[in-house]
């Protein structure tokens, strides 16, 4: 299965958005501590393996709807899984 367009779309306008207001903070807001960074970072990191282990999972379902036979599992699904 490949991804639809509309949704590279709007992972990428998020991206672009977050890109933008990381490249253009407001004047007065006081700077980020390490903390702040690392806790952002994990956020995206946890997101990003949600996004991954749901996107997966939709895969195995629209297979078994679909009617197709057992096919091996990749890594990445025996890994999800």
């Amino acid at each position: 299965m490949t991804i639809q367009p509309i949704t590279l779309l709007g992972a990428g306008l998020c991206f672009g958005l977050l890109y933008y207001r990381y490249k253009h903070p407001p004047k007065n807001r006081p700077s980020r501590t390490s903390w702040q960074k690392l806790g952002f970072a994990r956020v995206l990191i946890v997101a990003f393996l949600a996004w991954m282990a749901v996107s997966f999972s939709l895969q195995h379902l629209m297979r078994n709807l679909d009617g197709s036979p057992d096919q091996k599992l990749s890594l990445m699904e025996r890994i999800v899984f």
